[in-house]
């Protein structure tokens, strides 16, 4: 009998249900004949996330692409047991190695697997630290300039020019008079305008982004305001989701077109359109967003952007880690138990 004859069955329980345990072991053992197949039992107990999504299924038997749970009859371990067999047999016929592996290779994580589950378990942490990294270099380029250290921040500068414009009058700064410096066409009259205070025309882009700041104004972020909003909002998004223990669920996409995208369209599209200087638009209005819209807007769009993807992330990871989870804890009950497989 070749290894891939043998079909790998998992019975995922607890040591408290040892009667049902020993009933299901016999049902199995009787038709071990007819149908070769390796018992693994799983102690649910010894993993936190089986116990959360089948903990109220013990005991649960797997066998191939079916599980039985309850009241687990010899009839229907019987039906799983062909119906799993007729399927390797296709697999055999078809070439499908892959086909093949999945339901009678034994038990086991490699290297790629174990990585794979480091990040189903992690990846929310992941997400955030590499947001608070992003962001935190952001905020680390004013605090340079600050310190005198303008060799050190005008690097982390360039690092986010490729991906942000960086114009001064769109930008916050830190140290300085004011958090911002709009546009005299802003109309917040209670502010000083980045023209007057920088001396830098509104109309010279590129020097109005390659302006870092100075000793009086400040010195602003390496993001713009919208950019800083959109980060913070997925950042906060990604900590309730790890608080919540990833139980959120999505949000419809029209939601997200509605409340993540509209605004943020709206805002930066009716701006751009007004400064584009065609000739066909000259009867739309000429408009500069102000610095409370642009926050709004960008933190709109990081939320709900964030409250869209993360559910669908945790979704697509769900399938895969509960296979590796059961694989991780099969793991531990042989090393602990070694009388569980049988």
């Amino acid at each position: 009998m070749m290894d891939n004859d043998v079909i790998q069955v998992y019975l995922l329980t607890s040591p408290l249900l040892a009667k049902q345990n020993e009933t299901i072991a016999s049902q199995l053992n009787e038709l071990a004949e007819e149908f070769p197949h390796q018992l693994n039992y799983v102690d649910v107990e010894t993993n936190q996330y089986l116990q959360r999504k089948i903990g109220g299924q013990l005991p649960r038997l797997e066998i191939g692409p079916f599980f039985l749970t309850g009241s687990i009859e010899g009839e229907d371990i019987r039906s799983a047991l062909k119906e799993t067999r007729t399927r390797l047999e296709e697999a055999r016929q078809a070439g499908s190695p892959r086909a093949l592996r999945q339901y009678t290779q034994a038990p086991g994580l490699s290297g790629k697997d174990r990585l794979a589950l480091w990040f189903s378990r992690n990846y929310v942490l992941l997400f955030n630290l590499l947001v608070v990294l992003y962001l935190g270099m952001a905020f680390l380029a004013p605090i340079l300039m600050k310190l005198g250290l303008e060799t050190s921040a005008r690097p982390l500068y360039s690092l986010y020019r490729p991906v942000c414009h960086q114009l001064g009058y769109r930008s916050f700064f830190l140290f300085g008079e004011q958090p911002f410096y709009p546009r005299d066409l802003v109309g917040l009259g209670s502010y000083q305008s980045f023209t007057s205070a920088s001396g830098i025309p509104e109309t010279d882009i590129r020097a109005a982004s390659e302006f870092l700041g100075s000793e009086r104004m400040g010195y602003k972020l390496a993001l713009c305001q919208r950019d800083v909003a959109i980060y913070m909002a997925i950042l906060l998004f990604g900590l309730v989701f790890g608080l919540a223990k990833r139980g959120i669920k999505e949000i419809p996409w029209y939601i997200w077109i509605f409340l993540g995208i509209f605004p943020i369209a709206l805002d930066g599209g009716t701006q751009l359109v007004s400064q584009l200087g065609l000739g066909f638009l000259r009867w739309f209005p000429t408009r500069e967003s102000t610095p409370y819209l642009r926050v709004l807007s960008g933190a709109l769009f990081g939320f709900f952007t964030a409250w869209l993807g993360y559910p669908l992330v945790e979704s697509s990871v769900q399938d895969r880690r509960l296979q590796l989870e059961k694989q991780d804890a099969l793991r531990r009950s042989v090393r602990d138990h070694p009388s569980r497989r049988s």
